[in-house]
């Protein structure tokens, strides 16, 4: 592909959707029990493609399962910390949280990262 080119499935336009980062911590209370907090890595602009939306029925009631796939504009800060984090972070977005499956950078071009989430009940 040619530097310059326009390219239509990989335009700014499509990164929209403002998301946060959230990193896990480990603390130690006066008790000495580990107590799991998170706090805020970065802010970051993303695209957003759905995996599937499964409805489970479980004992007469509808729970609804989301999986969303985010895709990011590479950042070498970007790729050390999913590098170092694994999936133990943890994904805001509009105030809904999201557990992070599997974090990767696609095809190792370091052209965008996919990280693939799962929504909370």
């Amino acid at each position: 592909m040619k530097q310059f080119r326009y390219n239509e499935n990989n335009h700014s336009g499509l990164y929209r959707h403002r998301i946060s980062l959230r990193k896990r911590t480990l603390t130690t209370d006066e008790l000495l029990q580990e107590i799991e907090t998170f706090e805020d890595y970065g802010r970051y602009w993303a695209m957003i493609k759905t995996l599937k939306g499964s409805e489970i029925m479980d004992a007469g009631r509808e729970q609804t399962k989301v999986e969303k796939r985010y895709v990011l504009k590479y950042a070498k800060s970007l790729a050390e910390f999913i590098d170092s984090e694994h999936t133990s972070f943890e994904v805001v977005q509009n105030g809904v949280v999201y557990d992070v499956k599997s974090a990767l950078n696609d095809d190792d071009m370091n052209n965008t990262v996919t990280i693939v989430v799962e929504g909370r009940s």
